[in-house]
C-alpha cells in the first residue's frame, strides 16, 4: 500500500495512476479535452482548468484569486455563489485589465450556467458583475461574443425585473445606440439557436438536474426560460435592422411551423401565455410576409383568446388582435366572427371586461375601425349589440366600485359614439343608426347618470359635451371655416340630441317629488358644457368686478362654469363670464329649467327646485335667464312693465323674490339663496350693489346670512364692508352680544355661534393691510370687548358669565393670532393688559373655571407673540409691557398676597417673560426695560417683605445668611433639614419650583444676582442636597424624586455656568468662584457621592414601579462634573477586598471597589454614571503601578507581570461568563438583537463599559507598564473573549441612522460619537469598543486574528478593511502630521496619500531612512518596514535594525510614534557603546524595554532577564545560549 508520507524508490520514475491516464489522453487526442478539474502542473495552489483545448497555456494567465471565485461559483450552495458573484464583479472592477482578460475563455460557459440560475439574486449579480467585466475588458470581448449573446438577450428579458434590468445595462454599457444593431446582426443565428432551442427542444428535466433540483423549482425554471425565450425573440427582431430580419425569416418559419410553438398560446402559466402574445405582436409588426404565411394558425391563436382575462395576458392579447387585424386583411377567413370571436366580446363587454378595463376598453374603437362589412352586417343590429353590451358592464360590480374602471368604460363608450355617428352620415340606413346611437344609447345613458354620483362626477358629462362641439364645428355655428359640406347632417344631430336633452331635463325637473341627485346632474351637465366652451375658445380668467354689462341684448347663456355641484361661488367668481354654446337649443333649455323651478317655488314652495334654480343661476346669471324669469312673474301677476323698468331684470328679480324669500321666518338653509343674491348682484354696478347690501343688512335678517354674505365678498364690496350701515349693525350685535346685567336675550346656542363667527370673522380678516371693516368700528367693538373683561375683574362671581367670557376668549385670541400690528391699537394693548391681570389673579378670588383660565392663558400668550414678532415693539410708557410691570408691583406693595396669590402671580410673570424670551434674546433691550420696571427698590423691597404672610416672611431674612442653620424651625417652608416623608405634595412642589427658578436665573440673568443672592442660591442648594441624602428611604414618593431630580439639575446648571466663558465669570463678585471651587464643590460631592450606592442599598430591585431611575439619572447628571481631584480624595466609606494585590491609594482602592460592582447593576443610567465616574480617574491609576514596579529590582522576578485594577478584572470575568451564555447560539459575523433593557442588555452594557474603563487605562499607561498589562491580557485571554463577543454585537452595515441622501460620505459607527437613543446604544458601544481594541492593542489583535480559523478570520478581516481601516489609517496618518514629539537626530514625515511615515535618523556620518507603510487591513495585516537611503551603515546592521523595526511596530500595542521612538532609542543605546542581547539581537527588550543586565560569567555576554527566562523555560536548560557553560 503506498502510504501518503512513504519515501519513494530511488529511481522510479513512473507516474501515478492519474498521471498516466493523463499522458494517454494526450497522445491518443494530441490535447487534453475539456474536462473541468485541476491541472498537472506543479503549482503552490489549485488551479482550474476551462473547458477549452490548450487549458495549460490559458490557466497560467488567470490570477489566483479569480480561479478561486470561478470555483466557488459551480457550488451548490446558493450563499456561496451568491458571494463568488459579487466578488467576482467587484475584483473585475478593482484589478488591471490584463489581469481580467485572462477570465474571458472561462466566462460564457459560466455566465451561461448561472444567468440562469434558479436564484433571482445570484441572476441579478450575474448581471452587475458582467457590466464590470465589460467595462474592463471592452473590446476583448469580442472573440467570445457569440457564445455569450443568447443568454445575455434571453437574460434582457428575465422575468425578475432587476436582473433584466441590469442585463440590459451591462448590454448598453457594452454597446452604443448605433452599434447595438450590428453586434445582434453578428450574433443573431447563434442567439436564434439559443431561443429555438428553449422552445422546441428543452423540458423541465433537461434545463435542471431532476436528481439534485427539485420538481417545483425545475417547472418554474422552465416557465422562466419559456417567457424569456419568447420575449427574446421579441427584443432581437426589435433591434435588428430590417435586413437582418429578412434574413431571419426562414429561420423562424421554421420555429413557426412547429406544432409545439403554437401549444404556448394555449399554456397553463399566465406569463408564457403573455410572452407568446408579445412574440405575436413583433412577428406582426416586423415581419408581415411571414405572419401572413402562417395565418392560418395565427389568426385563430390570438383572434379566439379575448377571453383570457388574467391581468398578465390580457393587454398583449388585444394587441396582438390589433396587429392581426391591421396586418392580414383576410383574418376573418380564417375565424368564423359571427360563431367565434362576437359571442366572446359581447360576454365579456357585459361584464365590464372582467376589472380589466382599462386594458381592454382603449382598443375597442381601433378594432371597431378596422372590422370588414362582412362582420357588422346587419350594422343596426350589431352596432346595437355592441352599444348595449359596452354600457350593462358599467353595471358590472367591478365598474360599480372602481371610479377609474367606471371612467374608462364612459370614455370609450362616447368615443365609438362620436366615431360611428361621424362614419354614418350618407345614405338612410346610416342615419337610421344616428337615431338609434342618439335615441337608444346616448339619451339612456345620460338618464342613467343623472341618478348616479359616481357617473356625474366622472368624465360622461364633459365627454359628451366635447363631441357636442365638435358636432358644432363641423355643423359651422362657431365659424364658417369650420363647418364641412355635410353641415347639415351635423345641424339635425345638435337639434335632435338638443330636443331629447329638453325633454329628459323638463321631465325630471316638473316633478314636485324630483330626486335632489337628479336635479343637481342636471345643473353639473349644464355647467360642464359651459365651462367646456369657455375652454374651447380660450378665455382670460379676470376677478370678479359688479359692474353693469356693456352689451344687456346678448343673446346667449353667460355665467361661470363647475368641475362639480359642490364648488363654491368664491371659486366661481375668479372667473368672467363668457358666451355660451353656438346652439340656439342650449339656451332655449336653460331657460325653460329657471322659468320651471321658479312656477314651482311660487305655487308649490318647493325647496329643491329653489336650490336648482341657485344652482341654474351660479353658472347662468345672464340678462336673458333674468329677463325670463321676470316676465314669468309679471305674466303670473299680470304687471306690465315699460322698458326703462326691464333696464336691469336682475336687480328686479333679487328685490322681489330672492329679498323675500330671505326674509322669510324659519327658513335654516340660505346658503343657496345667498348665491342667489350673488348671481344677481353680477349683473349690477359697484353703487347699486352697496346700495342692495345695506338694504340687505337692514332688513333685520338672520346673523348667519350676514355671515355668508360677509364671507363672498371679503375681497370685494369694499365700500359697503367699510360703511356705516354694517358697522353701526356689527357694533349693536357685540352691545347684545357683551350684556353683563339683565337676562340675555334668548336665542339659540346655534344663532349665538353665528354672532361670535361673525365678530371674530370682522375682526381677524384683513385686506390690503387695512381691516375689513370700517377702523373706527373695529376700535369701538374691541373697547366694548375690554369693558366685558374688565367688568369680570370686579364681580365677585364669574361662572355665570363663563360661557361669554369663553366666546370672547376665543374671538380676541383670533384676532391677536392672525392680524399683523394688531397691538398697534390702543384698545388692543388695554385689552391684552386685561387679560394679562385676569390670568394673574388667584382662582379662588375669580371664581373661574380651569377651562376659562386656560382660554385666558392662551389669549395673553397670542397677544404678547404678536405684540412682540409683528410690531416695532418699545418699551414704551403706558405700553402694554410697561402697564403689565406696574400692575404687578403694585399688586406686591397693596395687596396682601397669600402663598397661592403669590405663586399664581409668579407664574403669569415667568409665562410672560417665556414669550417674550421664545422672540428676543435674553439680551434684549425689551426685556431688560422690562426687569428694570418689575424690580422695586430696596424700600419697596421691604414693604413687600412686611406685606408676606408670616410664614414667607421668617426665612426671607435668614436665607441672606452665608450658612443654613437647618435645625432653624424657621426653614420649614424651604423643607431645609426636614423629613420629607411627612410634606406634603404642596410643600414639595414650592421647593421644586423654586428650585426651577433658581437654575432659571443661573442660565438666563446672572448678572442681576449680586453676593448676597449668590450666597443664598449656593447655601439653598447645599441645604436641599443634604435633605435629600437624608430622605433616602423617602425616595418611592414621586414628589420626593422630583425634589431630588431638580436639586440634581440646579447643580448641572451651576457646574456649566462656572465652567463656561471667562467673560461671563469676570463680571461675578470677586470671591465667588474660590469660594465655589473651595467649600461648595467639596461639599456637593462629598454628599453626592454616596447617594448612588445608598439608593440601590434602600431599593434593590430596578423593576420595581417605585424604584427611583429618574434620580439615579439625574443624580448621574450632576456626578459627570466632579473634578479629578476631588475623586482622588473622596470621603466614601473604605472598602477593602482580602488578598486583593494592589499599589492603589486607599481613597482610589475604595473608589474602585464601590464603584465598579455597579456596572452590573440592572439600571441603566447608574451603569453610565459609573462609567463616566471612573474614566475620569483611570488615567491616575498607572502611576501608581509605576511607582511599585520602579521599586521592584530586576531579580525580583524573572518576568514581571502587572495586572490592571483588580476590582475591574474582576467584574470583567463575572462578565464574561454572562455574555458567553448569553451570546452562545451566535455565530461570529452574526447581529445579535438584545431587548432594549432588558436583563441581558444590562449585563452586555456593563461588560462593555467595562472594557472601554480598561482600554482607557491601558491607553494612559507608559510604554514599559503597557508590556506588562498586555502580557496579562494576554495569559487571561480576556481579550480573545472580547473579541468573539463584538463580532457577535456590532451590526453586519454599521450606518450611522439617519442620514438623508444628500449626505456626501457616509457616516458609520466608527466616525461618530456616542450619542444615541436605546435601539442603537450597545452596537454603536460594541462598534466604538472595537475601535478602541484596534487602537491601542493592534498587536494584541492581530495575534486572535491570525490565530482564528479560516470562515472567522475572513469575515473579521471583511469588517475591518471596510468600515475600519480607512479611519485607524487616516487617524495613525493625522495623529504623525500632528505630532508636537521632538527626536534628536530623527526626523518623521507623513504621507496621508500613501499611508506611509518615512523616519531620517542621522548622527556623525550615519545617514538612514526608513519607510513605514500602513497595510490595508490596518492593525490585522503587519506593518511593512521597506529600505530608503543609506549612508555609512554595514549591510548586516542595516538589515538587523530594520528587522528591529518592524519587530517593535509588529508586537508592541502602541503607535508608530511610539514605535520609532522605542526603534532610535535602540540604535542610540548601540551606538553608546551597549552590545546586544545575543537572544533576542537587540539592545531594548521588545516588550518590557529593559536593557541587557544578565550576564554570563564565562563568556562575560549580557542578555535581557526576560530573554533568559524564555531561554531557560523553552530548552529545560540553566545553560548559557552561547557558551553553554551553566548560567548562575
Amino acid at each position: 500500500m503506498g502510504g501518503k508520507n512513504k519515501q519513494r524508490t530511488k529511481g522510479n520514475v513512473r507516474p501515478s495512476s492519474s498521471g498516466r491516464a493523463a499522458a494517454a489522453l494526450t497522445r491518443e487526442g494530441g490535447v487534453i479535452p475539456g474536462f473541468v478539474g485541476f491541472d498537472t502542473t506543479v503549482t503552490s495552489e489549485l488551479s482550474y482548468v476551462p473547458a477549452v483545448h490548450g487549458a495549460d497555456e490559458i490557466d497560467n494567465l488567470v490570477d489566483a484569486d479569480f480561479r478561486l471565485v470561478l470555483r466557488k461559483l459551480s457550488k451548490r450552495d446558493i450563499v456561496t455563489r451568491l458571494k463568488a458573484v459579487q466578488d467576482f464583479g467587484s475584483m473585475c472592477q478593482e484589478r488591471d485589465a490584463e489581469e481580467v482578460k485572462g477570465v474571458l475563455p472561462y466566462w460564457p460557459r459560466i455566465y451561461c450556467k448561472i444567468s440562469v440560475d434558479h436564484d433571482r439574486r445570484i441572476r441579478e449579480a450575474t448581471q452587475q458583475a458582467f457590466e464590470q467585466l465589460v467595462l474592463k475588458v471592452r473590446r476583448s470581448m469580442a472573440p467570445f461574443l457569440k457564445s455569450l449573446m443568447g443568454h445575455w438577450i434571453l437574460s434582457q428579458c428575465d422575468t425578475y425585473t432587476p436582473a433584466a434590468s441590469a442585463a440590459c445595462q451591462a448590454f448598453q454599457a457594452a454597446f452604443s445606440p448605433t452599434k447595438q444593431p450590428e453586434a445582434l446582426s453578428f450574433c443573431k443565428d447563434d442567439i436564434l439557436n439559443v431561443l429555438q432551442d428553449i422552445l422546441l427542444k428543452e423540458t423541465a428535466d433537461t434545463l435542471s438536474d431532476p436528481q439534485s433540483v427539485t420538481e417545483e423549482e425545475r417547472e418554474s425554471k422552465y416557465v422562466r426560460m419559456l417567457t424569456s425565450s419568447l420575449l427574446g425573440v421579441k427584443r432581437l427582431l426589435s433591434l435588428l435592422l430590417q435586413s437582418d430580419r429578412t434574413a431571419l425569416e426562414e429561420r423562424l418559419a421554421h420555429l413557426l411551423n412547429s406544432g409545439k410553438f403554437w401549444k404556448y398560446s394555449k399554456h397553463k402559466t399566465p406569463q408564457v401565455r403573455g410572452a407568446f402574445f408579445e412574440m405575436m405582436c413583433a412577428l406582426c409588426e416586423f415581419t408581415p410576409e411571414l405572419v401572413q404565411a402562417e395565418a392560418a394558425r395565427l389568426c385563430p391563436a390570438v383572434l379566439l383568446s379575448i377571453e383570457d382575462t388574467d391581468p398578465v395576458v390580457l393587454p398583449p392579447v388585444w394587441e396582438a388582435v390589433l396587429h392581426v387585424v391591421s396586418t392580414i386583411p383576410d383574418c376573418w377567413t380564417h375565424v368564423n366572427a359571427k360563431k367565434g370571436f362576437l359571442p366572446k366580446l359581447w360576454a365579456l363587454l357585459k361584464e365590464g371586461g372582467k376589472g380589466m378595463a382599462k386594458a381592454l376598453h382603449p382598443n375597442l374603437m381601433p378594432l371597431l375601425s378596422k372590422l370588414p362589412q362582412q362582420v357588422t352586417d346587419p350594422t343596426l343590429d350589431f352596432y346595437t349589440t355592441f352599444f348595449s353590451s359596452v354600457i350593462q358592464g358599467l353595471s358590472s360590480e367591478r365598474a360599480a366600485t372602481s371610479p377609474s374602471e367606471s371612467a374608462v368604460i364612459v370614455t370609450s363608450v362616447v368615443e365609438c359614439l362620436r366615431f360611428c355617428i361621424l362614419h354614418n352620415t350618407e345614405d338612410e340606413e346610416q342615419k337610421n343608426i344616428q337615431t338609434m346611437l342618439i335615441s337608444q344609447q346616448l339619451l339612456p345613458l345620460l338618464e342613467k347618470a343623472l341618478g348616479n354620483p359616481s357617473l356625474q362626477n366622472g368624465p360622461l358629462f364633459l365627454l359628451i359635451t366635447e363631441m357636442l362641439v365638435s358636432w358644432e364645428k363641423k355643423a359651422g355655428l362657431h365659424s364658417e371655416e369650420e363647418a364641412i359640406e355635410s353641415r347639415d347632417v351635423f345641424q339635425v344631430l345638435l337639434a335632435d340630441v338638443w330636443e331629447g336633452l329638453g325633454l329628459l331635463f323638463m321631465r325630471y325637473a316638473d316633478n314636485e317629488d324630483a330626486e335632489p341627485q337628479a336635479l343637481e346632474g342636471v345643473a353639473t351637465l349644464l355647467q360642464v358644457s359651459l365651462k367646456v366652451k369657455r375652454n374651447v375658445q380660450k378665455k382670460k380668467s379676470v376677478k370678479i368686478c359688479f359692474s353693469k354689462p356693456e352689451n344687456n341684448g346678448t343673446n346667449g347663456v353667460e355665467g361661470e362654469g363647475v368641475e362639480n355641484p359642490g364648488q363654491t361661488m368664491s371659486e366661481l367668481e375668479n372667473e368672467k363670464a363668457f358666451g355660451s354654446l353656438q346652439t340656439q337649443h342650449f339656451e332655449d333649455v336653460v331657460c325653460q329649467l329657471a322659468q320651471l323651478c321658479l312656477v314651482h317655488v311660487n305655487e308649490k314652495k318647493s325647496e329643491r327646485h329653489l336650490v336648482f334654480l341657485s344652482l341654474l343661476l351660479q353658472s347662468f346669471h345672464t340678462p336673458r335667464v333674468f329677463t325670463t324669469l321676470v316676465e314669468l312673474e309679471d305674466k303670473t301677476a299680470g304687471k306690465q312693465r315699460d322698458e326703462v323698468t326691464m333696464k336691469n331684470p336682475a336687480m328686479q328679480f333679487l328685490m322681489e323674490r330672492v329679498v323675500v324669500w330671505l326674509a322669510e321666518k324659519g327658513r335654516r338653509d340660505t346658503e343657496h339663496l345667498v348665491e342667489m343674491v350673488f348671481s344677481s348682484l353680477y349683473c349690477s354696478s359697484q353703487q347699486e350693489t352697496t346700495r342692495i347690501l345695506n338694504h340687505i343688512t337692514m332688513m333685520d335678517l338672520q346673523w348667519r346670512i350676514i355671515l355668508q354674505i360677509i364671507q363672498k365678498t371679503l375681497m370685494s364690496c369694499h365700500a359697503w364692508l367699510k360703511g356705516s350701515v354694517l358697522g353701526e349693525q356689527l357694533l349693536g350685535l357685540t352691545e347684545e352680544l357683551c350684556k353683563v346685567g339683565g337676562s340675555p336675550p334668548r336665542s339659540t346656542s346655534s344663532t349665538s355661534n353665528h354672532s361670535w363667527t361673525l365678530i371674530s370673522l370682522v375682526l381677524s380678516q384683513h385686506h390690503n393691510n387695512g381691516p375689513v371693516i370700517g377702523e373706527v368700528y373695529m376700535e369701538k367693538i374691541l373697547e366694548r370687548l375690554h369693558a366685558t373683561l374688565s367688568e369680570t375683574k370686579s364681580l365677585s362671581d364669574a361662572g355665570d358669565m363663563e360661557p361669554l367670557l369663553c366666546f370672547i376668549c376665543d374671538v380676541v385670541s383670533t384676532f391677536f393670532s392672525s392680524v399683523q400690528d394688531c397691538l398697534l391699537h390702543l384698545s388692543a394693548e388695554e385689552l391684552l393688559l386685561t387679560v394679562f391681570q385676569l390670568t394673574a389673579q388667584d382662582q379662588t378670588h375669580t371664581n373661574m373655571s380651569d377651562l376659562l383660565l386656560d382660554k385666558l392663558r392662551k389669549v395673553c400668550v397670542a397677544g404678547v407673540q404678536s405684540l412682540v414678532q409683528h410690531s416695532e415693539c418699545e418699551f414704551k410708557e403706558d405700553g402694554f409691557l410697561h402697564s403689565a410691570a406696574l400692575w404687578v408691583t403694585k399688586q406686591l406693595l397693596t395687596i396682601s398676597l397669600d402663598i397661592k396669590s403669590l405663586q399664581v402671580l409668579i407664574v403669569a410673570v415667568q409665562s410672560l417673560v417665556e414669550t417674550i424670551l421664545s422672540f428676543c434674546d435674553k439680551d434684549s433691550p425689551l426685556l431688560i426695560q422690562f426687569f428694570t420696571q418689575l424690580t422695586p427698590s430696596q424700600t419697596e423691597w421691604t414693604r413687600i417683605r412686611r406685606a408676606l404672610p408670616p410664614q414667607v416672611n421668617q426665612p426671607i431674612h435668614h436665607l441672606y445668611v452665608r450658612k443654613i442653620h437647618l435645625s432653624s424651625s424657621k426653614e420649614d417652608w424651604f423643607l431645609f433639614g426636614s423629613d420629607l416623608s411627612k410634606a406634603t405634595a404642596e410643600q414639595l412642589n414650592l421647593a421644586v419650583e423654586m428650585m426651577r427658578f433658581l437654575s432659571w436665573l443661573v442660565t438666563n440673568c446672572p448678572r442681576v444676582l449680586g453676593g448676597s443672592q449668590w450666597d443664598f442660591l449656593l447655601c439653598s442648594m447645599l441645604a436641599w442636597l443634604e435633605t435629600a441624602s437624608e430622605n433616602v428611604n423617602s425616595l418611592w414618593n414621586p414628589w420626593v424624586q422630583l425634589f431630588v431630580c431638580e436639586n440634581a439639575a440646579v447643580i448641572v446648571k451651576l457646574n456649566q455656568f462656572f465652567t463656561s466663558s471667562l467673560d461671563m465669570r469676570e463680571k461675578l463678585p470677586s470671591e465667588l468662584i474660590g469660594e465655589w471651587t473651595d467649600f461648595f464643590v467639596e461639599g456637593i460631592y462629598n454628599l453626592l457621592f454616596p447617594l448612588p450606592v445608598n439608593i440601590i442599598d434602600a431599593f434593590t430591585e430596578p423593576d420595581d414601579p417605585v424604584f427611583p431611575m429618574a434620580v439615579l439619572q439625574s443624580v448621574g447628571a450632576a456626578l459627570t462634573y466632579v473634578p479629578v481631584q476631588q475623586l482622588k480624595q473622596n470621603s466614601l466609606p473604605p472598602r477593602f477586598i482580602a488578598d486583593q494585590k494592589t499599589n492603589l491609594p486607599e481613597p482610589l482602592q475604595t473608589l474602585l471597589n464601590t464603584f465598579c460592582p455597579l456596572l452590573l447593576f440592572k439600571a441603566r443610567p447608574l451603569q453610565i454614571t459609573v462609567y463616566h465616574v471612573l474614566e475620569k480617574v483611570m488615567p491616575q491609576l498607572p502611576e501608581c503601578d509605576g511607582e511599585g514596579d520602579n521599586n521592584k529590582s530586576d531579580d525580583d522576578s524573572d518576568e514581571p507581570c502587572l495586572s490592571p485594577p483588580a476590582s475591574l478584572m474582576a467584574i470583567l470575568t463575572t462578565c464574561e461568563e454572562l455574555c458567553d451564555s448569553i451570546l452562545a447560539g451566535v455565530q461570529v459575523g452574526e447581529f445579535a438583537v438584545v431587548q432594549p433593557l432588558s436583563v441581558e442588555y444590562s449585563c452586555i452594557l456593563g461588560y462593555l463599559l467595562a472594557w472601554k474603563l480598561l482600554l482607557t487605562f491601558f491607553k494612559s499607561s507608559p510604554s514599559h507598564l503597557r508590556a506588562h498589562y498586555a502580557q496579562f491580557l494576554r495569559r487571561s485571554c480576556s481579550l480573545n473573549k472580547l473579541l468573539l463577543h463584538l463580532f457577535k454585537l456590532m451590526p453586519e452595515n454599521p450606518i450611522y441612522p439617519g442620514q438623508g441622501p444628500e449626505t456626501k460620505e457616509t457616516k458609520t459607527f466608527f466616525t461618530e460619537s456616542q450619542s444615541l437613543s436605546v435601539e442603537w446604544e450597545l452596537p454603536h458601544l460594541a462598534c466604538s469598543v472595537y475601535y478602541s481594541t484596534v487602537q491601542d492593542l493592534p498587536a494584541m489583535v492581530r495575534l486572535w486574528w491570525n490565530s482564528q480559523e479560516k470562515r472567522v478570520s475572513a469575515a473579521v478581516e471583511k469588517f475591518t478593511i471596510k468600515y475600519v481601516s480607512p479611519v485607524l489609517s487616516a487617524q495613525e496618518i493625522s495623529s504623525v502630521q500632528s505630532s508636537t514629539q521632538m527626536f534628536e537626530s530623527m526626523t518623521v514625515k507623513a504621507r496621508s496619500a500613501a499611508r506611509e511615515v518615512i523616519a531620517t535618523y542621522s548622527v556623525d556620518e550615519i545617514f538612514i531612512e526608513l519607510v513605514i507603510q500602513l497595510p490595508q487591513n490596518c492593525p490585522l495585516g503587519s506593518i511593512s518596514v521597506e529600505s530608503g537611503r543609506r549612508v555609512g551603515v554595514a549591510v548586516q546592521q542595516w538589515r538587523n535594525w530594520m528587522l528591529q523595526l518592524s519587530t517593535y511596530l509588529t508586537h508592541q500595542n502602541g503607535s508608530i510614534m511610539e514605535g520609532l521612538a522605542l526603534w532610535k532609542n535602540n540604535v542610540d543605546k548601540r551606538f553608546e557603546g551597549i552590545e546586544d542581547c545575543m537572544i533576542c539581537f537587540s539592545v531594548i527588550h521588545g516588550s518590557n524595554y529593559s536593557l541587557p543586565k544578565k550576564g554570563c560569567r564565562t563568556c562575560k555576554k549580557k542578555f535581557h532577564s526576560a530573554c533568559l527566562y524564555k531561554w531557560f523555560t523553552s530548552s529545560n536548560k540553566s545553560t548559557c545560549p552561547l557558551c553553554r557553560e551553566t548560567f548562575f
